[in-house]
């Protein structure tokens, strides 16, 4: 498309300059005069006579992008339709993209770590919400002018999926030097397509170069189908032989080898580089599980649910991705002759999936309509966490003359049933029950999992009559609550072995949750951040620096080059008590009984540890700063800044300026994950009985 949009309106946009163009969209930037704000405009190339199918669906994938929102995910604000004409608008973001900066020069390991956990938390957040990029590469990574990431272009490849008019060739959509070899094959693929291709950025980002190159588009996708990855050490030198296996997992060519969460690679990178690589599951083998429904050890890389894509290649010459599909339809039929001789004399295999259920997978994005609530139990607070149930309804059927209805708490794993009291109800069919407290100030969200209201002749100590409404949450996620927010033997074990925390000591028998072994460690790493900063000597200043960070890592590493790398902290560390919190997370939004509105409510928890690790690295990097100085004026302000940092990790931050600290993005902490932890077992009733 050519600039000829410069000057005309797109809705309520004016078109002002053109920024950039690629084979799939262009993208101007734009005024928005009603908010006097500058947008970018991102225009997909007119075609007169779009049918009304195609626009609908352009219309969905917009809505679904929308939902994004995410601090490392560029927003998009608006979309629409003029003159055969289809745009999205999203933030006007002034600073580049990664690729200009690698264009810059090969990127130190630290800080291609700090940028790889902002890209791997936004990545792993859409990928939770049935979400695959299919086209990551350093273009679409935007770099603000605080060297903050924004991956763009979400949707853009989604958008055209099975519709030839929106590519130059009508072929494959994708960049062939970032393809995993699963898409280069043309297959089916999940979120673990761009794991590869972040694997693939990273190694640009330290080498300066893309692992694979050759003369033609489709000579560079056979090559990350076949060809071995090449040594990152061997194109860098001074990178940590640590890093060499994390590489090669990452960029594996069999999508069930590598990692199965963005973060997990970026972790594994951050220990690589700081020479401790460990990639044994984060929950600490043998440890026994706890409470009724309490999760078995967890491995934290759990592969979020499959969506069937597919990805596609742009902007290159018809003739040449002719030649390339000859090729790969010349290596399918080998491959296919090969596999069908090795199992000549094979047991049978597992039959493929049926045709409907891979018809249910690419429709994921599109969640069914939710059944109709009558109600909802929520667990606050009167004198312990939990331990009191507010329950009100509405629109419900009022029980016949004579009959009561009776309300009850119930585990689905043990089969312990408890009566909360009777539900009255009006005419109208709206009613609460007085809020129960429990008299032992049990955390009754940890105990039960299930509400159920039964229609009674009399109230009984048991129910005898139909369960006429009732919800249910994963009993998952009352051992992973338990483990968070009250008590964990994984929290202790791990902690224990270097001393006790949680309100006790080793000795002691107490037995504190992950989020007080969180708070402990992040507390102390506060006191010394503060130590830092009221040093009036470099020395002091320098101390206190690796103090703070190795507090924070659970590192020993000796920044200051003393001689030694201390970590008067406990030496677990903030970040291991997040990855064992986020383990905890992982496996109860993979519970088969886990709703959307579940794993959507996780988030408010995720969305709080997410901010504390962005926090750390930001602390990181102003502390490596502190530490290449020679005078303590010099970086006052960077240490001052770090302490008011490590204190937004413990008690969060009001940004929006609501009077509250909200579970949300750049806001909440670890002291929010208390406080909103228990909202995730909100019971909304459903008609009839669940619970069988």
């Amino acid at each position: 498309m050519s600039s000829s949009l410069i000057g005309r309106k797109l809705g309520k946009y004016e078109i002002v300059e053109l920024v950039g163009q690629g084979g799939m969209a262009t993208v101007y930037k734009g005024y928005q005069g009603d908010i006097d704000r500058y947008v970018a405009v991102k225009v997909l190339p007119p075609h007169p006579g779009l049918d009304q199918q195609f626009i609908e669906r352009f219309r969905l994938e917009a809505r679904t992008v929308a939902r994004l929102q995410h601090p490392h995910i560029l927003p998009l604000y608006d979309y629409g339709v003029q003159d055969d004409i289809l745009y999205l608008v999203t933030a006007y973001v002034e600073g580049g993209s990664l690729n200009e900066r690698i264009h810059r020069g090969k990127m130190p390991p630290g800080e291609a770590a700090r940028l790889l956990r902002q890209m791997a938390s936004a990545l792993d957040f859409a990928h939770r919400q049935g979400i695959i990029h299919r086209d990551i590469k350093p273009d679409n990574v935007l770099v603000d002018r605080e060297g903050h990431v924004l991956l763009a272009d979400f949707g853009i490849a989604k958008l055209a999926e099975g519709e030839a008019r929106l590519t130059v060739t009508g072929g494959l959509v994708g960049t062939p030097a970032y393809m995993s070899p699963e898409q280069g094959r043309g297959e089916t693929v999940t979120g673990s397509a761009d794991i590869y291709s972040l694997g693939v950025v990273v190694y640009e980002m330290l080498t300066g170069k893309q692992p694979f190159t050759a003369s033609t588009p489709m000579q560079v996708v056979l090559k990350h189908m076949t060809e071995p990855v090449p040594s990152v050490r061997a194109e860098t030198a001074g990178l940590p032989p640590a890093l060499e296996p994390v590489m090669q997992r990452v960029l594996a060519k069999d999508p069930e080898s590598r990692y199965r969460t963005a973060m997990a690679f970026a972790e594994d990178f951050e220990r690589a580089i700081q020479g401790a690589v460990d990639t044994k599951p984060a929950v600490a083998e043998g440890v026994p599980t706890t409470t009724p429904g309490a999760l078995p050890p967890i491995n934290p890389n759990l592969t979020p649910p499959p969506t069937t894509v597919i990805v596609q290649e742009r902007g290159y010459s018809p003739l040449v991705l002719l030649g390339g599909f000859g090729i790969i339809a010349l290596l399918v039929v080998v491959v296919v002759v090969l596999v069908l001789n090795s199992q000549r004399d094979a047991p049978p295999s597992l039959p493929p999936p049926p045709t409907d259920a891979v018809r249910v997978t690419q429709a994921a994005v599109v969640p069914p309509p939710p059944a109709q609530t009558f109600g909802r139990a929520s667990y606050t607070t009167t004198d312990s966490l939990g331990d009191t149930l507010t329950l009100t309804v509405q629109n419900v059927k009022p029980p016949a003359a004579g009959r009561v209805y009776a309300a009850w708490l119930k585990n689905t794993v043990t089969g312990d049933t408890m009566l909360l009291g009777e539900l009255a109800v009006d005419a109208l069919g709206s009613g609460a029950l007085a809020p129960y407290i429990d008299p032992d100030g049990r955390p009754l969200f940890a105990l039960y999992n299930a509400i159920a209201i039964t229609d009674e002749p009399r109230m009984a100590e048991t129910p005898t009559g139909a369960v006429v409404y009732s919800a249910s949450v994963p009993p998952e996620l009352m051992g992973a609550l338990t483990e968070i927010l009250l008590r964990s033997e994984d929290g202790f074990a791990v902690g224990a072995a270097v001393s006790g925390y949680g309100g006790g000591g080793q000795d002691s028998g107490t037995k504190g949750s992950l989020l007080d072994g969180a708070l402990i460690e992040a507390q102390t790493a506060a006191q010394h951040a503060g130590f830092a900063a009221g040093s009036n000597n470099i020395g002091g200043m320098h101390t206190h620096t690796e103090h703070t960070i190795n507090i924070l890592n659970g590192t020993t590493v000796d920044y200051n080059r003393s001689g030694r790398g201390e970590n008067p902290g406990r030496g677990v560390g903030v970040v291991r008590f997040l990855d064992l919190i986020e383990a905890q997370l992982d496996a109860v939004a993979d519970a088969p009984a886990a709703s959307r509105s579940l794993q959507s409510d996780l988030e408010f928890i995720r969305a709080c540890t997410q901010n504390v690790r962005q926090w750390i690295g930001e602390i990181t990097a102003l502390d490596e700063a502190v530490l290449a100085a020679s005078d303590v004026a010099e970086v006052a302000d960077e240490a001052a800044r770090a302490v008011e940092l490590a204190e937004t990790i413990i008690g969060g931050v009001d940004l929006n300026g609501s009077g509250q600290v909200e579970p949300f993005e750049g806001e909440c902490g670890l002291e929010q994950i208390r406080t909103f932890g228990a909202l995730v077992s909100t019971l909304n009733l459903t008609e009839g009985n669940v619970l069988e």
